[in-house]
């Protein structure tokens, strides 16, 4: 059975945290059990690629979930149709490894144009969910942060969502 969930967020630093913790929110609510590294590995993932989004591409930005047999997907679609860049940077630099950290973090990744802009994605392998467990986001739990206060969140079907489900 594979589990779907999207949401859309603005293209703005605000954006990056409620993300995240809505990311964690329904591998949770789908029953899946990551061990503290994974749901590191994850929260950092998700991070990076919302950030590369906003940095680079401005706009609302898509998160996608696609969870099914042990391996989740992480999708971010954005609306820049340039490919993600990783940079050669010094260990001065303050930026720049965001690409290099999803690599040593994901099971695998990469980017695909689409015909707005592109998605760039990441796998990783997690334990099933529990068969029990409801497919949504559970109202009122965890600790997802709102966008910035007077920035209007519009859902935004991206190519690919069509069939999915929504958050």
């Amino acid at each position: 059975m594979t589990r779907r969930a999207r949401f859309a967020v603005p293209g703005d630093p605000s954006a990056v945290a409620f993300a995240r913790d809505r990311v964690i929110t329904q591998i949770r609510a789908w029953g899946v059990r990551l061990g503290e590294g994974q749901q590191d590995a994850v929260r950092l993932v998700t991070s990076e690629l919302i950030t590369n989004a906003v940095v680079h591409a401005g706009g609302f930005i898509t998160v996608g979930l696609h969870l099914s047999e042990g391996r989740l997907l992480l999708v971010v679609y954005d609306g820049n149709p340039e490919p993600p860049k990783r940079l050669t940077t010094t260990e001065d630099d303050e930026g720049g490894r965001g690409l290099a950290l999803v690599g040593l973090l994901a099971a695998r990744h990469g980017w695909e144009p689409t015909r707005h802009g592109k998605r760039v994605w990441a796998e990783f392998a997690v334990p099933a969910p529990n068969p029990a467990a409801p497919g949504g986001v559970p109202r009122g739990h965890g600790r997802e942060r709102a966008p910035a206060p007077g920035v209007s969140v519009r859902a935004v079907v991206p190519e690919g969502f069509a069939e999915a489900p929504g958050p």
